[in-house]
């Protein structure tokens, strides 16, 4: 069964498994892009462009997996060690179920989400 609720924050720690049945992680970041219809008031639309998934560390629980954040040394070095495991899974690709999120990609076939 599809879930039918639509928020992104649903997303968040959803397991994602590839087409060949594999664990791909879980989901920590949804990447959004500005190209929609114009909003008076907002600007254009914003819409799914795909998700950063992986494995979990404390790194990424503090958001220290991003290029953009710097912390102390030693979680910025498991930050980045981080972002080097996560792989960007485009959203045309995937499928929402109640307790899991599939995509017709393999592992080996995600691309690097920070490359």
């Amino acid at each position: 069964m599809v879930p039918t609720d639509r928020r992104v924050g649903l997303l968040f720690g959803q397991r994602v498994v590839g087409a060949d049945g594999t664990d791909i992680g879980h989901v920590h970041d949804v990447r959004l892009r500005a190209d929609g219809p114009f909003i008076p008031g907002f600007g254009p639309a914003l819409r799914i462009e795909g998700l950063v998934v992986g494995e979990g560390s404390l790194a990424t629980r503090f958001g220290l997996d991003r290029a953009d954040v710097a912390g102390p040394w030693p979680l910025s070095a498991l930050g980045r060690r981080a972002a080097r495991r996560a792989h960007f899974v485009p959203w045309e690709t995937i499928e929402r179920h109640e307790t899991h999120i599939t995509t017709t990609h393999t592992r080996a076939d995600v691309p690097k989400a920070y490359p």
